[in-house]
């Protein structure tokens, strides 16, 4: 007998017809990517960045039928998972997420699982913008602080609720492509749908980071060297909300709400842009579909200028490459120039910041 569910219109859905048009759009995804190692290759690491949220839960579900798949068939996996969540307690209140961490590790056994703290970046990433920020250096007391403490007080002296979800979510990026690389995997997987691909285009677009969407939210290797795919990137939030509700055993109890930048406020200045654009693509979506696939669409076909050689300048911050027009700013948010400030030691070698970077760090 067919079993169809009620899903997102008013349309009914064959559970099964529709389960596998969203794995297929997934594997579609990997194969492209080439994430997939030969027969006589060892199987390639990935490692999948988890929030708990339903983008990422679902991929890890879909992944995980994947390897059983290939489990029946062949009795050999292509690839090897490794899920990674980033505890951001010390940025944000967040629900507690370990027993839910725990049903998820019994019901997917056969991966590898780490949980490492926002604050380690002081461990993972030695050399982070974090330890060179005036906030952070103001006070030679701060050096002897914990980790957790001098977190806290780098993002509590930045200027406003945007700019602190902004640094978040660039320390948690470069945690965890540190951590990938410290443990050899070949690439990082992230489970950012249609709908958020486009919330972030247009939010980095308006933070100053116009520049940098092919490496913000495209297919590809980073300008650090590993590879980043978001195999979830041909669904929009509403199909894989659906997914997760269809999916057997559901998966609502793997899923942690994320309250970072999610709390409501009737001041538009406690709003952070991310709060803005998915407000506005969460409308978008439910009329208009189309709209928000032609964003990222778009975006995709954005070509990330060559780096050239080794020594191209980067932002001292997110670390990404300081393209044509893009760069000039330094650390104190003076341009460049016969005038510009010094270190304390002479050196006129002081960080650079893109447009992007400076107006999230530097108080106006």
């Amino acid at each position: 007998m067919r079993t169809s569910t009620p899903t997102f219109s008013g349309l009914m859905l064959h559970r099964d017809c529709f389960m596998k048009y969203v794995m297929t759009k997934v594997t579609k995804r990997l194969e492209s990517s080439k994430l997939r190692a030969a027969f006589n290759q060892a199987p390639k690491i990935l490692l999948l960045s988890l929030s708990l949220g339903t983008s990422s839960v679902a991929l890890l579900h879909i992944l995980h039928r994947q390897l059983e798949h290939q489990d029946d068939r062949t009795g050999r996996r292509s690839f090897q998972l490794h899920i990674l969540l980033v505890d951001q307690s010390a940025a944000v209140e967040q629900p507690a997420f370990a027993h839910v961490w725990r049903s998820l590790k019994q019901h997917f056994p056969s991966h590898s699982y780490s949980i490492i703290e926002l604050e380690s970046v002081f461990d993972y990433v030695p050399d982070s913008f974090l330890t060179l920020s005036p906030s952070y250096t103001a006070s030679v007391s701060d050096f002897h602080s914990s980790k957790r403490a001098r977190l806290e007080h780098f993002l509590s002296d930045l200027p406003s609720v945007t700019s602190r979800a902004d640094m978040v979510g660039i320390i948690r990026s470069q945690l965890v492509e540190a951590f990938a690389k410290g443990n050899h995997c070949d690439s990082i997987l992230y489970g950012d749908s249609t709908t958020r691909l486009a919330e972030r285009t247009l939010s980095e677009t308006a933070k100053g980071r116009g520049g940098a969407i092919p490496w913000l939210t495209g297919d590809g290797r980073s300008p650090h060297g590993i590879k980043i795919v978001y195999p979830m990137r041909d669904l929009l939030r509403k199909e894989i909300t659906a997914y997760t509700a269809m999916a057997a055993p559901p998966l609502r109890p793997f899923l942690v709400e994320n309250t970072l930048g999610k709390k409501s406020s009737a001041s538009s200045k406690n709003l952070t842009i991310e709060d803005l654009m998915g407000q506005y693509f969460e409308s978008v979506e439910s009329n208009y579909p189309s709209i928000v696939a032609n964003v990222v669409r778009t975006s995709g076909r954005l070509v990330a200028p060559p780096l050239g050689s080794q020594h191209h300048s980067v932002c001292h911050i997110c670390r990404l490459p300081l393209v044509s027009g893009a760069e000039g700013l330094r650390w104190s948010g003076e341009q460049e120039g016969p005038a510009a400030p010094t270190c304390s030691n002479g050196s006129k070698d002081i960080p650079k910041l893109c447009f992007g970077c400076a107006r999230s760090t530097l108080n106006p």
